[in-house]
């Protein structure tokens, strides 16, 4: 076995989740309520953050299209939202087109997952939407719980869609075992210095509340209550990241972490299969108690 694992982090989907959840109820959900959607919330200050977030990032675009002949992307128009001689119906209908175009290209612009978090969160408290984890995770959570071990999330999509889906899910709210959360604004999953980042800044936190728990603790030696949870030990060698991905694998593993491939039914296939058996894998939670020493 490893070194002494005490803090996880995991990918969402195809780790926690089945890979199907985003492409089969998250993004149909957008295409099929995006007009019902900006109807009903016209007028109001989300909603016009969200359009007005689009149209910058519409003038970005254009912009970047006139420097370079081959622009990766060519953003529909937005309306000005801002000029009173815009009409309604034409302006919903540029914003509309501009959704679905960055959705149809796998765009994950923050203005796009602003305004589907939005939407997301309406679905969510409205039993609408519900989020899907794998039978096996909440056992894994209360586990790692009862040994002090931290969880983390780590995925492409926002840190409020990351919060709503575990705090909405088939099992209900799992976010009272999650110590915190990461999108890609900490870095690509793909680049080592991504991984670095997040031990930094989780090694950071915890030093900071150790800290903290020291000055409160002030001349206090009857610390019994056998809560490690300090993490101390900095090393990368004692964090652990599962993903379904074998390139945020190895950019993890390069950043000198543990790594384990989610291996599960409806992943798509990992084509290198010679680099695929350098790496620990597990079809469900429940093996990795077999195959790492979680211990804080």
């Amino acid at each position: 076995m490893t070194s002494n694992i005490h803090t996880v982090i995991l990918d969402i989907e195809g780790t926690t989740t089945p890979i199907s959840f985003v492409h089969d109820v998250l993004f149909p959900f957008i295409r099929d309520n995006l007009v019902k959607h900006i109807n009903q919330k016209w007028g109001s200050e989300e909603l016009k953050q969200d359009i007005k977030e689009l149209y910058k990032l519409y003038l970005e675009d254009k912009k970047a299209s006139e420097l370079v002949a081959n622009n990766q992307f060519n953003t529909p128009e937005i309306l000005n939202p801002d000029d009173e001689s815009t009409d309604k119906e034409k302006l919903i209908e540029s914003v509309i087109r501009n959704v679905i175009y960055q959705m149809d290209n796998d765009r994950k612009s923050t203005p796009l997952k602003q305004l589907q978090g939005h939407m997301w969160l309406e679905g969510y408290e409205k039993e609408l939407i519900k989020g899907i984890v794998f039978p096996e995770v909440p056992k894994a959570f209360e586990n790692w719980k009862l040994n002090h071990i931290d969880i983390y999330i780590y995925s492409s999509g926002s840190i409020a869609a990351q919060k709503l889906l575990f705090n909405y899910s088939n099992f209900g709210s799992l976010l009272p075992y999650i110590k915190g959360h990461f999108d890609t604004t900490i870095g690509g999953k793909l680049h080592c210095s991504s991984y670095e980042n997040i031990l930094s800044t989780i090694n950071n936190n915890n030093n900071n509340n150790n800290n903290n728990n020291n000055n409160n603790n002030n001349n206090n030696n009857n610390n019994n209550n056998n809560n490690n949870n300090n993490n101390n030990d900095a090393s990368p060698n004692n964090y652990l990241f599962v993903t379904d991905s074998i390139l945020e694998a190895k950019a993890a593993r390069d950043a000198g972490l543990n790594v384990c491939l989610s291996i599960r039914d409806g992943n798509p296939p990992i084509v290198d299969r010679e680099l695929l058996t350098t790496f620990d894998q597990v079809s469900s939670f429940d093996q990795l108690f077999n195959k790492f020493n979680f211990k804080n």
